[in-house]
């Protein structure tokens, strides 16, 4: 099988793994600003959680419900859009809460959206249009488990992840 992980990381993930993190009240203004847009540009309700503590990021939740017409399947996603204080990046957090849809992982873990029914990856896609037309860029799926070069989590000190480095390390 072909081994489909990076072999290293670009020079915009080691750039912004090498900033501090952004205040936590600034970053909300921002944050809340680009949830308005995610809101009027997909027409869905997204919910601000700008609690940072363990989390250099702040993020926008939505529910994608609905029915896959492969699969003939109800589906119901949690979406998370963290977006990083550290840089203008955003990261697409998606999980199946009832494991209906795909196979089951571990809770909470992210399933790389690719993997989602055809409606939702649309919706998702819409989200990453808006996101990136407000200027910020993508750290995809194959990125967060890749180990941040000279970084620890703030919880237990351990070696930390791409995703834990600029966005959260509890989700």
């Amino acid at each position: 099988m072909k081994n489909t992980l990076p072999s290293m990381l670009p020079p915009f993930i080691m750039d912004a793994i090498a900033q501090p993190i952004g205040c936590v009240h600034e970053h909300a203004l921002l944050v809340a600003g680009l949830g308005a847009a995610l809101s009027n540009g997909l027409g869905i309700a997204f919910v601000l959680d700008d609690d940072m503590n363990y989390n250099p990021a702040q993020s926008l939740t939505c529910k994608l419900s609905g029915r896959d017409a492969v699969l003939k399947k109800r589906f119901e996603f949690d979406v998370r859009f963290y977006i990083s204080s550290k840089a203008p990046l955003f990261a697409v957090y998606c999980f199946d809460r009832k494991w209906g849809m795909v196979d089951r992982g571990d809770a909470n873990h992210p399933i790389d959206s690719a993997r989602l029914p055809e409606v939702a990856r649309a919706s998702i896609d819409k989200g990453r249009a808006v996101l990136a037309a407000q200027g910020l860029q993508e750290v995809t799926h194959p990125y967060f488990f890749l180990p941040s070069p000279g970084c620890t989590t703030q919880l237990d000190g351990l070696p930390a992840n791409v995703l834990e480095s600029l966005f959260a390390e509890i989700v």
